[in-house]
């Protein structure tokens, strides 16, 4: 007996120092600045406000052509330099611009896109969506972070660059397309595929990415820049139910819209698996050197405590989107009258793919873990699509 406890201390400060030698010795966040052309001279903030403003009362949605018209019209009024020295190229209401370097090297590719999501409750907004009022805090209106606020930022930065007669090392292409919102098979899809007709690689592919989180979601006192170095992937998924249609008032022990009702619950209470992948990991080991000895203990050696980071990352929505593939209901169907019971009943499902799923992987899962009583019928989707330059820093503080 006295052995075994032997052995156990043994191995517990076994333990012990090796959790030690991994939080002394975990590399220090990378803290080196690039250095940038100095464009003081060739920049007023108020009048970058008032432009992104006015980008802001375009109210460019599908079903609103002449909007991205008056969009165009203004974006080449208010960037003249660029619209004298980059070449444009439209796919429909989308636009695809190119810098040319005169360099033989990989280009870069900066991406934004036009289009804004339709307003359904304009009443309830603090000021009218598409009014782009400026007041001493913010610039309100619908698109300012969604995503007309990086489109300005990017033609800001070339029209202040040739202002100072800067040129790119390597060709640049910006890419803003019209109908990101509802899919994209217009403008990205068609500028994508073009793109790849002319054999381009590039070094740099740079849309727009992640958000500013609260530092306390990732046990911080300062605030945390996420910079999305993968993309989940995207696939619509509709469950079908069949019964026998009847009067309500002598209804079967099971019916259309229960079976249905208890597939979707069945897949919300047995989700996929949750792991660390390569991003959220990499993701929490450049957050650890910036958090308190112990949490910087339990980072450095996620070997060891991974499910209990995960346990905890599954308890927020935002976070528990890092670890697996999400599922959620979004349309459903049945019934035309109070009391018919319905020979059908449908729902939407939409599932976003953690890297490492795949469409088919997804699909085997559904057919395994549902009665055959329901049909599955897989609609549109994307695939997971990790970016190069995987290795980069997930989160910027």
């Amino acid at each position: 007996m006295k052995r075994l406890l032997q052995l156990l201390a043994l191995a517990v400060l076994i333990l012990l120092a090796v959790l030690l030698y991994h939080t002394l010795t975990l590399p220090q966040a990378d803290s080196r600045v690039a250095e940038l052309p100095d464009l003081t001279q060739a920049v007023d903030e108020d009048a970058m406000v008032e432009r992104l403003a006015m980008a802001l009362r375009f109210p460019t949605l599908p079903d609103q052509p002449d909007a991205f018209v008056g969009f165009h019209g203004f974006l080449r009024d208010r960037f003249p330099l660029t619209h004298q020295t980059l070449s444009v190229k439209p796919f429909g209401h989308s636009l695809l611009y190119h810098w040319d370097s005169q360099n033989d090297c990989p280009p870069q590719l900066l991406l934004a896109h036009q289009d804004v999501v339709p307003v359904s409750s304009p009443e309830k907004w603090q000021h009218p969506p598409f009014a782009g009022v400026v007041d001493d805090d913010f610039v309100w209106g619908r698109g300012a972070l969604d995503d007309k606020g990086s489109l300005m930022a990017i033609l800001e930065a070339t029209e202040a660059l040739l202002k100072t007669g800067q040129t790119p090392a390597c060709d640049v292409y910006l890419a803003f397309g019209h109908d990101e919102e509802i899919g994209g098979r217009e403008g990205a899809m068609k500028m994508a595929a073009w793109l790849e007709e002319q054999g381009l690689r590039f070094a740099l592919i740079l849309d727009e990415g992640g958000m500013m989180l609260p530092g306390s979601t990732l046990g911080l006192d300062r605030p945390v820049a996420l910079m999305g170095i993968a993309e989940k992937g995207y696939m619509t998924v509709e469950l079908q139910a069949e019964a026998e249609p009847g009067h309500s008032s002598r209804p079967p022990q099971t019916t259309a819209i229960g079976d249905l009702a208890a597939a979707i619950d069945h897949l919300q209470t047995h989700p996929r698996p949750a792991s660390l992948s390569g991003p959220t990991r990499k993701m929490l080991e450049q957050v650890a050197p910036h958090q308190p000895f112990a949490k910087r203990l339990v980072l450095a050696n996620l070997w060891l405590f991974e499910p209990l980071i995960v346990r905890q990352l599954e308890g927020k929505p935002e976070t528990n989107a890092l670890l697996r593939t999400t599922m959620a209901p979004t349309l459903l169907s049945a019934g035309v009258k109070e009391n018919v019971l319905p020979a059908t009943a449908s729902a939407t499902l939409n599932f976003r793919l953690a890297p490492g799923e795949t469409r088919d992987s997804l699909r085997a899962y559904l057919e395994k873990a549902l009665p055959d009583s329901i049909s599955v019928t897989s609609g549109g989707g994307l695939p997971v699509r990790p970016f190069p330059g995987h290795r980069n820093s997930l989160c910027h503080l």
